[in-house]
């Protein structure tokens, strides 16, 4: 039998924010939850799930060679994660999260082996960070563990800003939907590699290249 999805507007849940924990059951359950954010809406996963994994990288028809990306409860969770983490990495988490800064790791063994797979089967990264919004914060604290996160839209194509595109697109496969209308997007994280030394940014966003490059000199 197929489960029905929950759909809620933002307005419903700043109202009740106990409907933060029926987010986190969803992803409890293995179900792919979606919520608003700055750069569009965004998918969620459980990360410690194979099969909650799965099945947002095949609702996404997700391109091999993009990065993974994990939201993080706080900082603490990156040695959890990561192989290693540099000096260099650390300098730039205490200074840009919670953020709009996505650091590049290569991926430890905490995670489950198939999961490991699936999402460092490229170059072996793994994008992490505390993400800025309120909404995903609370989620995560709520929730108490990583989430795989992928934005609202398929593969190449965009639509994540769309509200209706992403009950086209994903509406089968997700079990939640937090409806906050169309997004006006700002612009997307910066993408740093910090699994080698020097440290490389991989994509300009929201955080100047300056300031990255004069944390890491200061």
């Amino acid at each position: 039998m197929e489960v029905r999805l929950h759909t809620v507007t933002l307005a419903e849940l700043n109202a009740a924010p106990r409907i933060v924990e029926d987010i986190s059951e969803t992803l409890r359950h293995g179900r792919i939850v979606c919520v608003p954010a700055a750069s569009g809406y965004k998918l969620m996963a459980d990360l410690d799930s194979p099969d909650a994994v799965t099945t947002l990288l095949q609702a996404k028809c997700r391109m091999k060679n993009a990065p993974a990306l994990v939201f993080i409860p706080d900082s603490s969770w990156v040695d959890r994660l990561a192989d290693d983490v540099s000096d260099s990495a650390r300098r730039l988490i205490d200074a840009f999260w919670p953020g709009p800064v996505t650091l590049l790791f290569k991926a430890g063994d905490h995670l489950h082996p198939k999961v490991r797979k699936a999402l460092t089967k490229a170059k072996g990264w793994l994008g992490m960070r505390v993400p800025e919004d309120a909404l995903s914060r609370e989620i995560l604290r709520t929730f108490g563990r990583p989430v795989l996160v992928s934005s609202a839209n398929l593969a190449t194509r965009k639509g994540a800003q769309s509200v209706a595109q992403v009950k086209k697109n994903f509406g089968r496969s997700l079990g939640f939907l937090v409806d906050a209308g169309d997004i006006t997007v700002c612009a997307s994280s910066t993408l740093v590699d910090v699994s080698e030394d020097p440290v490389s940014i991989v994509r300009a966003g929201s955080v100047d290249a300056s300031r990255i490059l004069g944390t890491l000199a200061s």
